[in-house]
């Protein structure tokens, strides 16, 4: 009897095993679903319809997008991490998203790490500073004199409360001893026309959405948060030579899957994004979008992932960054 149980057991593996292979062969067969964890309108939304709309092409299989905002990106983002691990859903994620969230919201439902399976890094972007035309500055500097002027009067808008933007605003107002009114969106898009109608004093947004609007004349681009000037916006002065010391702020762009994925369909996947990220199509669109791309193995991803949260950690405490 047990000689032929632990054969019908063996049979079942075995059947399982071949059955898993086969799944991981035929994949993908159907469209993919690809989470954006934020609102319609901001970088995380345009970068990823560039990718999907590529990614569709090279896998011949539809890739969907569909945005799950709110609490800071951790909506969607839980999606995904409890989605089946078969390669058909992923998250286009952020260094809030799956980074810094962790040090805000040690609670939550999931873990940012243990929870996914990195696929690549899809590229680097820092922040610009932004005011809308009605506001008479027009460097950094003279923003937080203005500031300090309006008796509190003045505010900021954030993508998410403990987001990159939020941080750096902290940052620049206590680092001038200046005072503001914090309001975070669910998402950059949903921030954006307020601050066009000038009911917000200032914004960090990210500069591939930013600069569209600078170009246009709807907002003034005074500095931006990266260590040296992106090479698509090479006129805008980085926040140190605006006379803001270590202020250095950038943040970055990866695909997620949910933990467990086979990782053959993980390094397929990994590859085929990177391909999309490259394509020359992409390549002109990232120019316009002032996103740096990059793309990565998994394991990079991960590595990068780990090592930003001991940043992070660092600069919230630094400014006391909060989320209620």
């Amino acid at each position: 009897m047990h000689r032929v149980l632990r054969t019908a057991l063996a049979t079942l593996g075995l059947a399982a095993a071949a059955l898993s292979a086969t799944a991981q062969t035929d994949w993908p067969n159907r469209p993919i679903k690809w989470v954006v964890p934020f609102a319609p309108g901001g970088p995380t939304d345009a970068i990823s319809r560039v990718l999907s709309a590529r990614l569709a092409e090279s896998l011949g299989q539809g890739v969907v997008i569909e945005n799950r905002s709110g609490a800071s990106g951790a909506i969607g983002s839980e999606f995904v991490a409890r989605a089946a691990p078969d390669g058909y859903t992923v998250v286009f994620g952020t260094q809030s998203t799956h980074a810094s969230n962790l040090v805000f919201f040690p609670n939550m439902a999931f873990d940012p790490i243990r929870d996914f399976q990195p696929l690549t890094l899809v590229g680097t972007s820092c922040l610009a500073l932004i005011v809308p035309p009605n506001v008479p500055v027009s460097t950094a500097r003279e923003l937080v004199e203005w500031i300090g002027r309006q008796g509190g009067a003045a505010s900021y808008g954030t993508a998410a409360a403990g987001s990159s933007q939020h941080v750096a605003a902290e940052l620049m107002l206590r680092n001038s001893n200046v005072r503001a009114t914090h309001v975070p969106y669910r998402g950059s898009g949903a921030a954006m026309p307020d601050l066009l109608g000038g009911r917000l004093t200032f914004m960090f947004d990210n500069l591939p959405s930013s600069l569209p609007l600078a170009r246009s004349g709807k907002v003034k681009a005074l500095a931006q948060t990266c260590a040296k000037r992106s090479p698509s916006a090479p006129d805008l002065p980085t926040m140190v030579e605006a006379g803001f010391k270590d202020f250095v702020i950038e943040g970055w762009y990866g695909v997620f899957a949910p933990a467990r994925t086979p990782r053959a369909i993980a390094d397929r996947l990994s590859a085929e994004i990177n391909k999309a990220l490259r394509h020359p199509e992409s390549m002109e669109r990232w120019k316009t979008l002032g996103f740096d791309p990059i793309g990565s193995t998994p394991d990079a991803l991960s590595e990068r992932q780990r090592g930003d949260l001991d940043y992070w950690r660092r600069m919230i405490e630094f400014t006391g960054v909060k989320v209620e």
